[in-house]
């Protein structure tokens, strides 16, 4: 008795590709300022992004306070891809404009569709 075999490798390559179709055009999103700024903060991670927010209004204009505090600030509609996904927060990679390679948290309120 003779076992037809199935082209695994075949299947698996398909499969491959059409998960990361689906995740990439899942993830493909822009940045978009909430108060209408022309730039979004990139933030190097959650703990930074809470420490801006708990600054008074008067020091957001304090460039050495708020500085250290990010990791890039990016044009406001630039492409961005989401590595992490969160409830309040994501982790996304700047794929557009000067920024490009920029890794950092955002708020998920700043994250729209293309």
């Amino acid at each position: 008795m003779r076992i037809k075999r199935f082209r695994s490798p075949f299947v698996i390559i398909l499969l491959t590709l059409v998960a990361s179709r689906i995740a990439t055009s899942a993830t493909a999103k822009v940045l978009r300022s909430q108060d209408g700024a022309a730039t979004v903060y990139v933030f190097k991670d959650a703990y930074a992004l809470d420490r801006f927010n708990k600054l008074p209004a008067n020091a957001l204009s304090d460039d050495s306070l708020v500085e250290p505090l990010l990791t890039c600030k990016v044009a406001q509609g630039s492409s961005i891809i989401i590595l992490g996904p969160g409830y309040r927060t994501a982790f996304v990679r700047v794929t557009g404009g000067n920024a490009s390679g920029c890794e950092g948290t955002v708020p998920v309120e700043n994250i729209r569709d293309q």
